[in-house]
């Protein structure tokens, strides 16, 4: 499962790329794959598999419901409407016309990254 890993490192790579050249809906999606991809890959180092599942609120549930780990727990709590919008934007970056602010996608990067290297990934 390390392919895991390693492409939620790129992709978060990527996104911050993205971020600076100012394509904000790419950049957002490239995250939400960074933490859904390096989600999955926690969740199998934990289990042996991961769910089938792109709900990255759900994955982070999971994992602190496998840990007790109170930081991610906290960053859950914190930041739940920044959770929401790399949700959303798994299918909207790709499928709708939308557009984000720079604000809330450097937002999510912090959140994204935050959560990454509490899980020992970036």
């Amino acid at each position: 499962m390390e392919f895991l890993k390693r492409n939620s490192i790129d992709f978060l790579n990527y996104a911050k790329l993205l971020l600076r050249d100012g394509k904000y809906n790419l950049a957002l999606f490239s995250l939400e794959q960074a933490l859904q991809l390096g989600l999955k890959y926690y969740i199998s180092t934990l289990t042996g598999s991961f769910p089938k599942t792109h709900d990255v609120v759900d994955l982070l549930r999971r994992i602190i419901e496998l840990t007790k780990n109170e930081k991610l727990k906290e960053i859950l709590d914190s930041e739940i409407s920044t959770l929401d919008l790399l949700k959303q934007a798994y299918i909207a970056s790709r499928y709708l016309p939308t557009s984000y602010d720079k604000e809330a996608v450097e937002k999510a990067s912090n959140i994204v990254e935050a959560i990454l290297n509490e899980l020992g990934i970036s």
